[in-house]
């Protein structure tokens, strides 16, 4: 169809009659609603392109009796010049016709065909997420049909999905607020993307819109064999209808149907998995990071059968980092989690999957190394073989290594500290009993503070370090303590170690140490924290 031609079909006589009858009668908004699970009257945005689809849906509401709060969003990804321009003139003008206001959003697009619709659809889909928050919907309807779902079914059919990508498009889908990577939702609320013509065939919709009168824009780009999803829809669907029983196409949408309700009933078996607070965040994370990624029981993993461990393991990771986790990623991580092996598999964009015995821990990108704590220098003069210098270094002797320039930090009694990643260690006397409650948390810790120096030291694990943790026997190595407690090696020069002289009284955010534990005999507290800053 000629782009430039708005009006290609004269109204029939009896217009009227069949929109208030038929298509665009006042009712037809409720049907369409209720079967996306929306109320009628739910403020929403409406992705405008131009094409028959949105177009009719817009009538549609535009029909509604009572009309819903609608807010109308065209984005130009400004790939095929004047055509562009024309389809945002279009959608202005049909706009203001309708009485609906609208925002034309532009974005800026590489041409490159590689990964082409992707990067459209996660433009698309931002622009239309931040003009809901906007407008304080919580809903953005989109105009996709039938034939929509059909070409992404044999599209994932073709390339070889998961049983749960042998469906088309859903009716409704939930995006959570953006969590770091999240491009698709980069808002700070929930959103549902909603087809309310997910039931129409795409003949219907062009049917109803000509029997109106009603004008849209042909995209030429959908003639183009460059595009694969043309490719189905154009040679595809109907060589399949030609070659098969008249009724092929309902079939196969029916098959769809059927794997939906399969992955519903999966469902239930796995959406109870989420990921928890990340463990001993605080210990080796800044503030930026505190929230990102989590941890979860492996023992909740590890009972699932292997296709129900794929589609739970995909969804989490794609939950935690905004992204679907490639397909060997997805195999590493799930011969691991299966052959009950410990270790850590590289996800994207720096994120890593950390498997312990017990638990599983999705890490996000961290920082520079040594950003939180600084470590102590390796050697200096006046420090006898096997000592630590626990405060400022002196200088270096000629001769020696050079010092490592990151000295350990001093925490006056009382006082506070503030790392450079923005935590913060502080420290206060309490003048309770040893019989007195205790806090119960990682990240607030007493002891007893008989025979303190005035000063502490915090510093960075270092090589022949060891610790006798609070409930062990005796001592050990503290790099053993710390992978035993789950911390991945690439995080543990982040770790803050609090010291009095030789004493290595706390691993900050983790554990106390054993001979500063509270008992009856003890008469002073101290109390020390880490915090968030």
């Amino acid at each position: 169809m000629d782009r430039d031609r708005q009006l290609p079909f004269p109204p029939p006589a009896d217009a009227a009659r069949t929109d208030a009858r038929g298509a665009f009668a006042p009712q037809r908004w409720a049907t369409l609603a209720h079967g996306v699970g929306l109320a009628p009257e739910e403020p929403l945005v409406l992705a405008l392109s131009g094409g028959a689809d949105s177009v009719f849906l817009l009538h549609v509401l535009a029909a509604a009796r009572p009309r819903p709060r609608v807010f109308l969003v065209h984005v130009d990804h400004g790939l095929r010049g004047s055509e562009s321009d024309g389809d945002a003139a279009f959608c202005t003008e049909l706009a203001h016709a309708a009485g609906f206001p609208i925002e034309v959003v532009r974005v800026d697009l590489d041409p490159a065909p590689s990964d082409l619709e992707q990067r459209a659809r996660v433009a698309r889909y931002a622009a239309l997420a931040r003009a809901a928050e906007r407008l304080g919907a919580a809903a953005i309807a989109t105009g996709h049909h039938a034939d929509d779902s059909l070409e992404t079914l044999l599209l994932r059919w073709t390339r070889g999905a998961q049983l749960g990508g042998f469906r088309g498009v859903p009716a409704r889908t939930v995006l959570a607020p953006s969590r770091g990577a999240d491009a698709l939702n980069p808002t700070r609320t929930w959103l549902r993307i909603v087809r309310p013509l997910h039931a129409l065939r795409r003949e219907e919709v062009r049917e109803a819109l000509r029997a109106a009168g009603h004008a849209w824009r042909e995209d030429s780009s959908n003639a183009s064999a460059l595009h694969s999803r043309n490719r189905v829809r154009h040679a595809l669907l109907p060589a399949l209808r030609a070659a098969c029983a008249p009724d092929a196409l309902a079939n196969l949408a029916e098959f769809a149907r059927s794997v939906e309700d399969l992955e519903a009933a999966f469902a239930r078996t796995t959406a109870e998995l989420a990921w928890g607070p990340p463990r001993y965040a605080s210990a080796r994370r800044g503030p930026a990071e505190l929230a990102l990624g989590g941890s979860l029981e492996r023992a909740r993993l590890a009972r699932l059968p292997e296709p129900l461990l794929r589609r739970a393991f995909v969804r989490l990771v794609a939950e935690g980092t905004g992204r679907m986790p490639r397909r060997a990623a997805q195999d590493r991580a799930l011969a691991a989690l299966q052959g009950g092996r410990t270790g850590e598999v590289p996800l994207h964009g720096g994120w890593m999957l950390a498997l312990r015995s017990d638990w599983v821990h999705l890490d996000p990108p961290r920082g520079p190394a040594g950003a939180g704590v600084h470590a102590m220098p390796r050697r200096a003069r006046n420090v006898r073989a096997g000592e630590r210098q626990l405060l400022l270094p002196f200088e270096d002797a000629p001769g020696d290594e050079p010092a490592d320039p990151r000295p350990a930090l001093a925490l006056a009694l009382p006082g506070a500290l503030r790392l450079a990643d923005g935590r913060v260690l502080s420290a206060e006397f309490v003048d309770l009993a040893g019989t007195a409650d205790l806090p119960r948390g990682t990240d607030c810790v007493e002891l007893d503070a008989s025979g303190l120096p005035p000063v502490l030291a915090v510093r960075a694990p270092l090589p022949g370090d060891r610790f006798h943790p609070l409930g062990a026997p005796g001592s050990r190595p503290l790099t053993r303590f710390l992978r035993d407690a789950g911390l991945p090696r690439r995080d543990r020069d982040r770790v803050a170690l609090v010291y009095a002289a030789e004493e290595l009284l706390w691993v900050a955010g983790i554990r106390p140490a054993e001979p500063r534990r509270v008992g009856p005999a003890t008469r002073r507290r101290l109390r020390l924290s880490l915090t968030a800053g």
